[in-house]
């Protein structure tokens, strides 16, 4: 049978651009490099296209292991209503110890925002997001933008600041255990958000207070006026048994003292990483917070 059809253009073709070198990185003990990858969404039609807004997704993982690729069918939703996305890997705790996740990051951003026009991306319209261990990363690029020693890499004379963060259930706040009075008070404890096993992996064995503090977003607040601060969006599942509802509280709590835009979705019946957490009413909110 043969047909004529007589359309309109309701939206623009993606192409899906993988393996994006984006910084290099110690490897093999030391002895060896490698690169750090992205994969990119983007317009197919990029000359002469505007620029557009970018979402930089940081997938979780327990910070022990990371795939660049596997929320990509999550994140056509956000291109198809005009964001380029660039979901990016970096080094996990088997690799090395914090702060090199958050480096990686933040080298991440310099470089899209060196390859602005290149990418079709504003580089005024920085998101991060994540989830997990994604979302606490993303928190803290969020908040060290005046922390120049977390600036490692190519491009260090432009600024790592973004314009928004959302937060898929990052464990973004201190976590105080139950064992009020003991000399660990300050310390993670069995049962916290994070378990022992991988905060050991991740900021080393018998780590310190303030090495934990240090990779919690909630630490670099004080420092910041609402003016200075992103604008905030956290998801947080109900029933979340590692990433404790009271986490995402008091991140919430604190956001809001300090004068930040924030929105905060508490989703019934969710767990971690639940599928609830990205259904289209979510993701439409998501659009609707980033587009205000």
């Amino acid at each position: 049978m043969k047909e004529t059809l007589r359309l309109e253009k309701e939206h623009e073709v993606l192409s899906l651009v993988t393996g994006i070198s984006y910084c290099h990185v110690p490897a093999w003990y030391g002895a060896t490099m490698r690169d750090l990858k992205m994969d990119l969404i983007v317009p197919k039609h990029q000359e002469g296209h505007p620029a557009c807004p970018v979402i930089i997704w940081i997938c979780g993982g327990a910070y022990m292991v990371v795939d660049k690729s596997v929320w990509m069918p999550e994140m056509v939703y956000f291109a198809r209503h005009g964001f380029v996305i660039a979901s990016i890997e970096y080094r996990t705790s088997n690799e090395a110890q914090f702060p090199v996740q958050l480096t990686d990051v933040k080298a991440a951003i310099r470089f899209l925002k060196k390859h602005a026009e290149e990418f079709c991306i504003d580089p005024g319209q920085i998101t991060v997001m994540g989830e997990s261990a994604g979302g606490a990363l993303a928190c803290l690029a969020g908040v060290t933008h005046k922390h120049k020693e977390f600036d490692i890499g190519d491009y260090p004379e432009l600024d790592c600041s973004v314009k928004n963060v959302v937060d898929f259930y990052g464990p973004a706040a201190v976590q105080e255990p139950d064992n009020a009075g003991s000399a660990d008070d300050a310390l993670p404890a069995a049962g916290d958000p994070v378990p022992d096993w991988t905060l050991d992996a991740y900021l080393g064995s018998g780590f310190t207070e303030e090495k934990y503090r240090s990779c919690c977003a909630e630490t670099y607040l004080d420092e910041l006026n609402g003016d200075e601060l992103p604008s905030f969006m956290i998801l947080q599942g109900k029933d979340d048994p590692i990433v404790a509802e009271s986490v995402s509280d008091r991140f919430y709590n604190l956001l809001v003292k300090r004068g930040a835009d924030v929105e905060y979705l508490l989703i019934e019946g969710a767990v971690h990483g639940d599928d609830l957490l990205y259904q289209d009413v979510i993701k439409e909110r998501i659009v609707k917070f980033l587009n205000k």
